[in-house]
C-alpha cells in the first residue's frame, strides 16, 4: 500500500462515517490522514501480509488503521488503548461504518495497558503499535515490546513505528500527558527519540523474536514537517495534502544521517521464534 493509497482508504473512512457521524466524518475528510501516519501505516499494512480473518492486535496506534485494516484486508482487529476517551472514539468510527463487532472484518475497542495485555499467549496472529511505544515511560517501552510478543503466536509479526534520532533524548512537558497526571511542579515525561543504542537495547533485543526488518525514515534538504509546523492555523487548507507532501519528503535514509538527510524516525518488524 502506497501512501498515496492510504490517503484514498482515510477519504473513503471520512465518506463513510458522515451520515453516522458528521463531525468525524468532516475532521477525517479534512485530514484524510497526516504526514507521519501516511508513511507508517503503508509500512504497516505492508508488513502485515496475512490471510483474511486474521487475528490482529493494535496497541495504541491511531484508530483509523484499525477500520482500515479491517475493511480492505478483512482481519479482526482487537485495537485496545490506555485512554477510554481513546477507546469511546475507536468504537464511534467503527460503529459509524458497520465494523464494530469481533469477527472478521471488524474492529472491537478495548482498554489495555501494553505493560500488563490481558490476553493469552499465543491469542494474536500478529500485532502493531504505531508511534506508541515512546510514549511509555521508565522501561514501559521494553516491557509492552515483551507482552506484544508474547501475545502473538509462533511466526507471527510485531510491527512498531518509533521516534529516532543520531542521539537518544527524552522529553519532558508541564501538566498532564495521557494518563498521567502531574504531582507538584515536576515535568511529565511525553516521549523519547530512539538512537541505534536504545533501539537495539530496547526494543530489538528478545530472545523470543528475530528481526526481519528495521528501516530508517526522514527528510532531505527540504524540512517539510518543520515547514507545517511553522504555517499554524494558516496550514489547515493544506491538510488534505499531507500525505502528497509526505510522498515528495519522507524516505528511507541512513541511521546517523549522510550529507543532508536527517533521520527522524525507525520502522521495524519482528516475527517471533
Amino acid at each position: 500500500m502506497h501512501p498515496l493509497g492510504i490517503w484514498t482508504a482515510g477519504v473513503l473512512i471520512g465518506l463513510r462515517t458522515l451520515r453516522q457521524e458528521p463531525l468525524l466524518g468532516l475532521k477525517r475528510l479534512v485530514l484524510p490522514v497526516s504526514y507521519w501516519r501516511s508513511r507508517e501505516f503503508a509500512y504497516a499494512w505492508q508488513q502485515l501480509r496475512l490471510r483474511p480473518g486474521a487475528r490482529v492486535l493494535d496497541l495504541g496506534s491511531p484508530k483509523d488503521l484499525a477500520v482500515m485494516l479491517a475493511r480492505h484486508r478483512g482481519f479482526e482487529v482487537i485495537a485496545t488503548d490506555i485512554l477510554p476517551e481513546a477507546i469511546s472514539l475507536s468504537r464511534r468510527y467503527a460503529s459509524a461504518q458497520a465494523r464494530d463487532g469481533q469477527s472478521p472484518g471488524r474492529v472491537h475497542s478495548e482498554i489495555q495497558d501494553g505493560r500488563s495485555l490481558t490476553y493469552g499467549d499465543a491469542s494474536f496472529d500478529a500485532a502493531y503499535s504505531v508511534s506508541v511505544l515512546e510514549h511509555i515511560p521508565d522501561r514501559g517501552d521494553a516491557a509492552a515490546i515483551r507482552e506484544l510478543i508474547r501475545v502473538v503466536r509462533p511466526g507471527g509479526l510485531v510491527v512498531a513505528t518509533v521516534p529516532y534520532d543520531r542521539e537518544y533524548r527524552e522529553t519532558f512537558v508541564e501538566g498532564p500527558v495521557y494518563e498521567r497526571k502531574p504531582t507538584g511542579s515536576e515535568p511529565i515525561f511525553f516521549e523519547r527519540h530512539y538512537d541505534r543504542t536504545a533501539l537495539a537495547e530496547r526494543l530489538l533485543g528478545s530472545e523470543l523474536a528475530e528481526v526481519v526488518d528495521v528501516s530508517f525514515w526522514g527528510e532531505g534538504v527540504v524540512r517539510m514537517e518543520s515547514l507545517l509546523d511553522r504555517l499554524g492555523p494558516l496550514g489547515v487548507p493544506l491538510s488534505p495534502l499531507q500525505a502528497f507532501f509526505s510522498t515528495l519528503s519522507l524516505r528511507q535514509v541512513e541511521p546517523n544521517g549522510s550529507g543532508r538527510e536527517h533521520p527522524m524516525a525507525a520502522f521495524f518488524t519482528l516475527r517471533r521464534r
